[in-house]
């Protein structure tokens, strides 16, 4: 049986509507009849992403910079409230039937300085109860993904969400050679990990792609010093 959600926008006073492709033409006409005609958001984000300005390369040799696709604010599927979101360019899992392919080759996109990349996305002109950092692989980038970390803290954010096709278990091996990563688990709020599998789209739960995903409350992990799952 298709199932339906509806997500309330209170800003904007509007209803999304998830998962409609796979509802029938009289369900939908129904539907249409109660809310009106729909507007499509790509998965409650917007439709456009906003494509990152390249730095310049003297700037990039001076600043930190990290390599992204692009960014974007209003998304309600990806944490928490409302979110600002950014893409990072580059992912070595390559899973099947992924719907970001474009996100996996690591000469696309643009490197930006890290401290331009924060002011973007902690742009005040919009509103936001955190950030959320997916791609791509963020944790293929660890040190750029750091000190983004660490700039949209210093900025006044208080919430961080990050996405990685690695579990926990195996971020926290690679943390034993890559510092980096370990200051990033030690630091964000949320941690939704996991290879996204074609076969377990239909087990997707909250702001997860597939099943076997988690969405980890890394606060709570930290302090009962065990994995706890965001509730």
């Amino acid at each position: 049986m298709p199932e339906i959600t509806f997500i309330v926008d209170d800003l904007r006073g509007a209803i999304l509507v998830e998962n409609n492709h796979d509802l029938n033409a009289n369900l939908i006409d129904h539907l249409r009849a109660a809310l009106g005609e729909a507007q499509e958001t790509a998965c409650a984000r917007p439709l456009e992403i906003i494509k990152p300005i390249a730095a310049f390369p003297e700037a990039l040799a001076e600043e930190l910079s990290v390599r992204i696709a692009g960014y974007y604010h209003d998304s309600l599927t990806e944490g928490p409230g409302r979110r600002s979101s950014v893409l990072f360019q580059f992912c070595p899992l390559k899973c099947k039937g992924c719907y970001v392919p474009q996100l996996h080759d690591k000469d696309s996109g643009a490197s930006v300085s890290v401290k331009k990349l924060a002011e973007l996305l902690l742009d005040p002109k919009f509103e936001r109860d955190g950030v959320t950092i997916l791609g791509g692989e963020p944790f293929a980038q660890p040190e750029g993904l750091l000190a983004l970390v660490g700039e949209l803290r210093a900025m006044g954010c208080r919430h961080l969400v990050c996405y990685s096709g690695y579990t926990l278990e195996a971020l926290r091996e690679k943390a034993v050679k890559q510092s980096s990563i370990g200051a990033v688990l030690g630091d964000i709020d949320i941690l939704i990990d996991g290879a996204y599998l074609e076969s377990e789209t239909s087990g997707a739960g909250l702001w997860t792609g597939s099943g076997n995903q988690r969405v980890i409350d890394l606060r709570a992990t930290r302090r009962f010093n065990r994995i706890v799952l965001y509730s």
